[in-house]
């Protein structure tokens, strides 16, 4: 049977999942599924049309956790979970932290660098973002602090798969770690930026950002559900999310 990742460069959860695939040695094939020629093939998949979708044969499963979780049920080699249980459920609390608060907060002050705007961020924007982010790196410095170093569970895994591809876009998207308030962190992110693997995630997606003219994705209806959403509303960007709707710019996934 072929694995078939449905992914795109551009989606920090179909990242998380194709590191994962490669801290396993699994092999796979990757397909970009947010350009139009796949829309059909993905919405077959995931009526949502979300990514990522991975394909093993004729099972589909959907969901960066969800999906992680099935690799190490059907090819339990190189595990991506810890052994124990009380340490998997420590390792589910690190990827919720990077999913549900991480993730939202970065993702949403990417829309500058990439989408097709001719406006600028909400005013405060990055101020709110770089606010939230620090109490994420709180909590993330304790918990790390606590752990082994460099890596919390022993080898990397599901931890450093939901963190990675948001620590790295950071600096591009006008935010920082602080590493005299935040040592753990930056020695944590220091650790995976020298690892094969994720030097190769970084490679892979520079390459495919480096010219935005060559793109067919999506870049002026932008995306949004979930945590993502939640985010931008709970700092009192309503009234510009608003006007996003009125005009045209934002989409929603299908019933």
């Amino acid at each position: 049977m072929t694995i078939c990742l449905y992914g795109s460069p551009i989606s920090t959860f179909a990242r998380k999942v194709a590191i994962g695939l490669d801290l396993k040695e699994l092999q796979y094939d990757l397909v970009d599924a947010l350009t139009p020629d796949r829309r059909e093939e993905l919405r077959k998949l995931n009526p949502r049309l979300e990514v990522p979708v991975l394909t093993d044969g004729d099972l589909v499963i959907v969901n960066s956790s969800d999906i992680l979780q099935y690799l190490d049920w059907r090819y339990p080699e190189q595990p991506l979970y810890p052994a124990k249980i009380e340490e998997r459920v420590l390792a589910r609390t690190f990827e919720r932290l990077a999913d549900q608060r991480l993730d939202p907060i970065v993702v949403d002050c990417s829309y500058w660098s990439w989408a097709d705007r001719d406006d600028k961020p909400p005013p405060g924007l990055f101020e709110a973002g770089q606010r939230d982010i620090d109490t994420v790196f709180d909590r993330l410095e304790q918990m790390l602090g606590a752990r082994p170093q460099p890596w919390p569970f022993q080898t990397p895994g599901v931890v450093e798969c939901a963190w990675f591809a948001n620590l790295a876009a950071l600096r591009t998207f006008g935010l920082a770690i602080d590493p005299e308030r935040f040592p753990a962190v930056m020695n944590w992110f220091k650790a995976m930026r020298t690892h094969p693997v994720f030097v190769a995630d970084a490679k892979r997606t520079a390459a495919f950002l480096k010219d935005l003219k060559h793109l067919t994705h999506e870049r002026k209806r932008l995306f949004w559900s979930g945590d993502r959403l939640e985010w931008m509303l709970s700092r009192g960007f309503d009234r510009w999310f608003m006007a996003e709707i009125d005009a045209g710019r934002a989409t929603f996934a299908p019933g």
